[in-house]
Order: C-alpha cells, then structure tokens, then sequence
C-alpha cells in the first residue's frame, strides 16, 4: 500500500511539474518522424523554449489546419506546391533576413536552388506574377524520384541507364514481361509520363492528357501504390515502380542496419535516377495567424546552423538542403562507424552534389486540370 501511495504521489508531481512549465511556447506543425528529438531537446536548453509539435500526414490537411485557425501554429513545414498555393491566398508572412543571420554562411545545394527557381517559373505561368520563394520559406528537406528496379533481372539495370524512360514506359520494347509499379497519385503518374516524352511535367492540355493516357496503356502497370512498391521491389515481386529515392533509402538502411552491405543490397534492388526528375522539397515558413514570430525565427535560424542540420538529417534521413551540412556528412565516407559510413556513401551515391540533372517540382495545376488526370488514371485502372 505505502508503494502505491509513493507511486501515486510522484505521478501528482510529475503531472504537477508539467502543468507549471512556464516557458514560452512555440508551436510547430510538422510531418510525422521528421525531427531528431534530440535537435528539439537542444534547442529548448539553448533558448528556454517549450517547442510543441503537432503532426499532419498530408499537404492539405497542413493547409485545413493553418485556414482554420484552430490553432495558432507559429511554424509549419509543408511541400512545395502547397506553400505556392498558401503564398498565393496569402497565408504566409515574409521571413525577417534580419533574424536570420546564419543564413549568411551557408549555400543551398544545386538541386535546392533548381526547385526554388521552378517554384518561381510556374507561378509566373500561372499568375503572371513574379514570386522570389526564398522571401517566404527556409529549405528543411529535399530530394528526389527515380524509379526503383530490381537488380536480380538480367540487363534492366543498363536498360535504365541507357535508355532511361523509355525503359520504364515502353513495355513493347523494353522487357515486355517485366512487372511495372506506379505511385498511386494520379498527378505523379501524369508527370512521370511527361518526362517520358521530355516535355515540363507542370504543362496541361486535353491533348497532353490524351498522350498521357496512351503512355499509361502502353506502360502496363501491375501494381498502383505507395509504400508497398518498394518493398515489392525489394522482395523480388516487383521489377520497377516509380517513387520517392527516399523510399529507397529507408530500405537500404534497414537492410544495412540488417547486417548487409551496401553492395549486397544494390545487387538485389537498387535506384535510377534519370537526368530530368520529379523533385519535393519541404521548407518551413510561418503562417500570418503565427502568435509567437520572432520563436519561429529562432528556430529557423538555429536550423540553418549545418552542424544542427548533420545531426537533424542523421535521424531523418532525407537529403540535406545545405552544401555544409552536406559536407559534414560525407566527411564520415571514411569513418570507423560503419552507420556513418553507410549514411556518408549513401549520400554521395545518391545525392552527390556535384550530380547534374533537370529537377521540376510538381507544381498546383488548376482543379479542372487536377479532375481531369484523376478521372483519366480511374478510366485507366478500370477499363
């Protein structure tokens, strides 16, 4: 009975102690595991700040959230096309450069800087309005897609790299008996299909649309998903499916945590990446309902720090935006700590700065276009 009592009385402390903490508050609205704690856990000792984060599994339920009003979130981390869409209704202040000062040391990797100037462009298109995105957002992540295929089918790993594309789509031609995964988002599908045929993913007509639909035909997908494509791939049930290289990656990590090498597991599954991709990029901006500015600013700030940055990316996963953060990382290709070596080669592999290639965002089309892809894909998969 006296533990019971002891226990009862620390749980009313604990709870007592929570209820009390009077630090300022900022709150953050991010994805879903995106954050290594231990940055947060860092950033509240250095500035005496209690950072809540709040979690959306979606780009539109980041934007249903911030339109409400519920909650006043100070700092929100979103895609691309959806923080063109809430800079458009004017949902987002201007940064403060002024707060901001370790932006001025560092440089945004290229394939960044291709996203922020396609941004731009197809807002143009679109608006006739000149946006600059850097006004409004700070890069948190980034990366690519390629198409995930297995290496355990003879000759398809050198039919991507020569043939890039058309190896993917054009199942008479190249390994008619493969199996073909697609994402299951009709627009990706839409834009995977533009590259096909070497035109700008964000363009749209009836007749692109008409071209498009004969392409998916032509494809002959097996299988339309997300995350199940690349473990298909991986388990030799799939050939080649088009997706996030993050999805690749988290794979590959397991499997080396696994006891693999890197080697081992190229051989079985790998990513091609072609020349002209689908790239995302997640930033963080700040809501005009934000109550707590200046907090927001602090936190951008200190994740413009590249040692910050290495260590947030250690546990995400994802492609650093920083070429010193970047650089930090590949510095361990040599480490003694076989995790850190693994992280260091994957990212030269498949983020190698030096990489060229022609990166396109998936811009906002309009809805009757975004309508008319979706109701062409649910002709496709049914007829």
């Amino acid at each position: 009975m006296k533990k019971v009592l002891l226990s009862l009385v620390l749980l009313l402390v604990v709870f007592g102690l929570a209820g009390c903490d009077n630090r300022p508050v900022l709150n953050i609205l991010n994805w879903g595991e995106y954050i290594n704690d231990e940055v947060v856990e860092n950033f509240e000792k250095e500035y005496g700040i209690n950072v809540k984060i709040s979690v959306a599994d979606s780009n539109e339920l980041f934007y249903s959230k911030i339109k409400s009003g519920t909650t006043p979130f100070d700092l929100v981390i979103p895609s691309d096309y959806m923080i063109e869409k809430m800079a458009d209704e004017d949902m987002l202040i201007p940064l403060n450069y002024n707060l901001l000062p370790n932006y001025n040391d560092v440089t945004y990797m290229d394939g960044v800087e291709q996203i922020l100037d396609s941004m731009t462009q197809t807002t143009l298109a679109r608006t006739g309005e000149t946006v600059d995105y850097k006004e409004y957002m700070v890069p948190y992540f980034w990366g690519t897609f390629g198409i995930i295929y297995n290496n355990r089918v003879d000759g398809l790993e050198e039919s991507l790299q020569a043939h890039g594309w058309d190896t993917y789509f054009d199942a008479e031609t190249y390994f008619p008996n493969a199996r073909r995964g697609m994402y299951d988002v009709p627009q990706m599908a839409y834009v995977a299909a533009m590259f096909y045929r070497g035109l700008n993913p964000n363009t749209y007509s009836t007749t692109l649309l008409e071209q498009v639909r004969q392409d998916i035909i032509t494809a002959d997908f097996v299988e339309w998903g997300d995350d199940m494509l690349k473990r298909n791939v991986e388990s030799d049930n799939l050939d080649m499916a088009f997706t996030y290289t993050g999805d690749y990656l988290d794979r590959l990590y397991i499997q080396l945590a696994e006891g693999k090498t890197l080697e081992e597991v190229r051989a079985d599954f790998d990513i091609y990446i072609p020349y002209n991709t689908l790239v995302f990029i997640d930033a963080m901006v700040i809501p005009e309902t934000a109550e707590h500015v200046d907090r927001a600013h602090q936190f951008i700030n200190y994740l413009l720090d590249p040692e910050v940055v290495a260590l947030n990316s250690e546990v995400v996963g994802y492609a650093t935006a920083l070429e010193e953060a970047y650089d930090i990382i590949i510095s361990y290709a040599n480490s003694t700590d076989l995790e850190k070596k693994n992280w260091a080669q994957a990212n030269l592999i498949y983020y190698n700065k030096a990489r060229e290639g022609e990166f396109y965002p998936m811009t906002t089309l309009s809805p009757q276009a975004i309508d008319a892809i979706t109701s062409m894909i649910q002709q496709v998969l049914t007829s």
